[in-house]
């Protein structure tokens, strides 16, 4: 019997974010190995600081997506129906139970791994995310989504080292607002289930046909600059840099073309996740700035 709860409660665990894979989990991982390779920490501890890594990006992403998932079941029921919640494995009650539990062992986590700060932060924008802040896409997007990928960042690098240098906070704080910044994109594809929820999107605010061309102009201009300042922030002005300044921004040429060219929900998916690996590619970048 407890081996069949033990086996339910990490399925559940898997459902609630497995769509969070590649877009906050893999992020988490490849921050900590680039600051651990960053700052020359000891390849024989390694390991360990890999299973901390693990259990605090657990339920980091465990927190906020059992909090966000109970707060947009109507949603869910449209756009992601395999979810726990629209799937009927467990009850809405159940799901906020498991939340106040998951959110007490962060912060129990955190303290030990003295990134408690971190983790606040993150509880903070989550509350606020999760509530009144999804309604318009300016808080979504440019507040919370900025502020919360520097709490992504910045503690995953903590978890590597206890320092945190200013060359590294700069292009923190750059990648967090360019990725904040660009993340409007998302919400091509769940025009429906926003719809349903009343929330305030950028296509839904300005319709679908403006705000693809607002999009367009700001993948060719403001994005690839803010992209830019995270890059020469690390003072790296060698010929590979700039190779990857016009590289880069032949890449958001390709995203800003297929946003306004190809307009289905899965096509809208694809796009977003071109933008999602060029984030998680960056990340490792600051390593070859030094």
């Amino acid at each position: 019997m407890l081996t069949v709860n033990v086996l339910f409660e990490i399925r559940l665990i898997w459902r609630f974010v497995k769509n969070d894979l590649m877009d906050t989990i893999v992020p988490c991982f490849i921050t900590f190995l680039t600051a651990w390779f960053y700052e020359g920490r000891p390849m024989s501890d390694l390991p360990l600081a890999i299973f901390t890594c693990t259990l605090y990006t657990m339920f980091y992403i465990l927190t906020f997506c059992v909090a966000n998932q109970v707060n947009s079941e109507e949603e869910d029921a449209i756009n992601k129906p395999d979810r726990p919640l629209p799937a009927k494995l467990i009850t809405r009650k159940a799901a906020i139970r498991r939340l106040i539990i998951y959110n007490v062992l962060f912060m129990v986590i955190s303290w030990f791994l003295h990134v408690l700060l971190y983790a606040i932060a993150w509880q903070v924008i989550t509350i606020v995310l999760c509530g009144w802040g999804s309604r318009h896409w300016v808080t979504k997007n440019l507040v919370c989504i900025s502020a919360g990928t520097v709490a992504l960042l910045g503690a995953e690098w903590q978890l590597a080292t206890n320092h945190i240098g200013h060359n590294v906070w700069l292009f923190i704080i750059f990648l967090s607002v360019w990725a904040g910044f660009g993340l409007p994109v998302q919400d091509l594809r769940d025009q429906v289930g926003d719809a349903v929820m009343h929330r305030k999107t950028l296509p839904l605010q300005y319709g679908d046909a403006r705000s693809r061309k607002m999009l367009f102009v700001y993948f060719l201009t403001i994005s690839p600059l803010l992209f830019c300042l995270a890059i020469v922030s690390q003072n790296n002005y060698s010929a590979w840099v700039i190779t990857l300044i016009v590289a880069q921004y032949l890449y958001h040429a390709i995203i800003a073309f297929r946003v306004v060219k190809y307009r289905t929900s899965k096509a809208d998916d694809k796009t977003y996740h071109y933008f999602v690996y060029m984030f998680i590619a960056t990340i490792p970048m600051i390593c070859f700035l030094k």
